[in-house]
């Protein structure tokens, strides 16, 4: 027989199970759960009770119930000897998936980019209108827009990494930039280690460049471990390896400060040089800046890629690459591969905008807007998703990491979920190896919680949960 406070103990289990509530956290008051839930009070008490007596709360008089422990959330990260070392193929990514962003009803949680609605180009429009209006053509060199590349430089410099404008390669996206930096480090036949899951659309350059692939673990609330990256790099013949260390896509964490030193001094040490992906970079929750690879580089073995398609608008969304002394090698690559300078008189209006406005604010207001957005995506899916969920706690950035019970298969999902206007990304994209992570699912967070919307996660949730007991 199932009682009613049995009920209310699904209820909190949810919640530790989508990890909204952590170990040391008061539970909600016994009258406001009564309010939330329609049962009574006494009911809830009982309840509190059962999860005292399992060990998952604590009382403390005149204060209240407070979490003590959590049910198994995300595995532990694996031993060295759980890892193969055997470089890896990259599996193709679905053309269904592809063909899905070109439908306009499946543009939430399955989309790769934010919300539009976070960005606002007044401002940048009315700039590009007059450069355009003057008809004069920008003095732009190979390497853009000095003025852009000195205006990158001071926010770099705001963040700890000190640059030489000379030292900044702007490019037509992140993606490019990052293409551009393999282009010139490595040759077809090298290994490249990557985060595993990791950033997709980087996964496709590196088939394309005939690169092998050796795959570390990115754990989904601490990120990749030192210990293992250099065992890895020791171990291998790596040429450069790929790492976005903040606010990771897909699992919206960011390393350690000390996680991030140990990477950077073991990859000096190994002569190895990291690609860090920083597009989500300035895309943080809360009020201070968080640390980053290059940050904690002294001699040019980190390159760092970034865009403002995230931070300013995906209409200007141009690259750049701080690449230090490989710099030149980034600028013959370009040349090589046929990129030319179209957008010189964006770049112009770009760096104007820099100059005479304060991004500082314009990103407060997105980064303020994405938090209460993913907060909410969270509570949702803390009061949606069936037992055995397990949902990451992003530091910043709009996606979400999502682990369903092993019955699950994120991928075989996808059409059913197509067909009732509901997308989402299935683990297996954001590995090099197939059938990883298929019990898994990224959500982009950062569309307004509209009735429509909230209702899809209704969908997602009803869809784990048949499927898994399927």
């Amino acid at each position: 027989m199932r009682y009613r406070y049995d009920s209310v103990v699904d209820f909190i289990h949810k919640r530790i199970e989508a990890g909204t509530l952590k170990v040391g956290d008061r539970l909600p008051s016994i009258r406001q759960l009564s309010l939330l839930t329609g049962f009574s009070t006494v009911t809830i008490h009982h309840a509190y009770e059962l999860l005292e007596s399992q060990g998952y709360c604590t009382a403390r008089p005149r204060s209240g119930f407070y979490l003590s422990r959590t049910s198994a959330q995300l595995g532990d990260f694996p031993r060295d000897g759980e890892n193969s070392i055997e470089p890896i193929s990259i599996v193709d990514f679905p053309q269904a998936l592809l063909l899905s962003w070109q439908k306009r009803t499946l543009d939430t949680f399955g989309a790769p980019h934010p919300s539009v609605d976070l960005f606002d180009c007044t401002e940048l429009d009315r700039t590009l209108r007059r450069i355009l209006r003057s008809g004069k053509l920008p003095a732009t060199g190979a390497s853009g827009d000095a003025e852009l590349r000195l205006q990158i430089a001071k926010r770099a410099a705001q963040r700890g990494i000190f640059t030489r404008y000379q030292d900044i390669v702007v490019t037509g996206s992140a993606i490019q930039g990052f293409n551009l930096s393999l282009d010139a480090l490595t040759d077809p036949g090298d290994v490249v280690l990557v985060e595993s899951p990791s950033y997709f659309p980087a996964l496709s350059s590196i088939k394309h460049r005939n690169l092998q692939v050796v795959e570390i673990y990115s754990h989904p609330k601490t990120g990749v471990d030192p210990d293992q990256f250099e065992y890895l790099i020791k171990n291998n013949q790596i040429r450069v390896a790929l790492l976005m260390a903040n606010n990771h896509f897909p699992t919206g964490i960011t390393y350690s400060e000390e996680g991030m030193k140990r990477i950077v001094a073991a990859a000096r040490k190994n002569n190895v040089t990291i690609v860090e992906n920083d597009m989500l970079g300035e895309l943080y929750y809360g009020k201070s800046n968080r640390p980053s690879l290059k940050q904690f580089d002294s001699s040019d073995t980190v390159l760092q890629f970034s865009s403002f398609e995230c931070s300013l608008a995906p209409e200007y969304g141009l690259g750049w690459v701080i690449g230090g002394k490989h710099a030149r090698r980034i600028l013959a690559a370009s040349y090589l591969g046929g990129y030319t300078t179209n957008d010189c008189r964006v770049q112009e209006a770009v760096a104007d905008y820099l100059s005479s406005h304060s991004q500082d604010r314009n990103l407060r207001r997105i980064r303020h807007t994405l938090a209460l957005r993913m907060e909410r995506g969270l509570q949702l899916l803390a009061d949606s998703l069936p037992g055995g969920c397990s949902v990451g706690r992003p530091t910043g950035g709009y996606m979400c990491w999502i682990r369903a019970p092993q019955g699950f298969k994120s991928s075989s999902a996808v059409p059913a979920l197509h067909r009732q206007d509901v997308s989402l990304l299935p683990g297996p994209v954001f590995s090099a190896a197939a059938q990883s992570f298929e019990n898994f699912f990224a959500l982009n967070l950062s569309f307004p919680w509209t009735t429509a919307n909230e209702a899809r996660i209704a969908r997602i949730a009803k869809s784990i949960a048949e499927n898994a007991m399927g």
